[in-house]
């Protein structure tokens, strides 16, 4: 049998040991992608306007699951409405994508092309508005 070539990188030069490794590595990325997986699919955001005349809840890709309108609500005009109903949608949509950045950021990376993607592709954040939160 032929030495180990000492310039050799050493995941070549220990194929064994680079096996192992290249296990441990997907092995804690499955757990990762699990634990992700069941995070987003409860991820979903219910936030009330400032107003409180309109409660939203929204899924990961903006989806409107629940619209409830408060007693609140009927004072108010149908430009009035209709306006605090888009806003607070936004802003859930907002919070969703936020949320779903930060756990796919533990899967892939939080400054990796996936996330550069992901990040495009979703809502931007509604970061302006310190009143209202997300209930998850």
């Amino acid at each position: 049998m032929d030495p180990i070539d000492p310039n050799m990188p050493p995941a070549i030069a220990d194929p064994e040991k680079w096996l192992r490794d290249q296990q441990q590595w997907a092995a804690a990325m499955k757990e990762r992608a699990d634990r992700a997986q069941q995070e987003l699919a409860g991820n979903t955001t219910t936030l009330t306007s400032r107003d409180h005349a309109v409660t939203v809840t929204v899924n990961p890709g903006g989806v409107l699951l629940d619209l409830r309108l408060s007693p609140h609500a009927d004072r108010m005009s149908g430009a009035q409405l209709t306006a605090s109903i888009m806003e607070t949608y936004r802003k859930a949509c907002g919070r969703g994508a936020a949320r779903t950045v930060e756990i796919m950021s533990e899967v892939v990376g939080e400054d990796s092309e996936a996330m550069d993607f992901l990040r495009a592709a979703l809502p931007p954040a509604d970061e302006d508005d310190e009143q209202d939160r997300p209930r998850w």
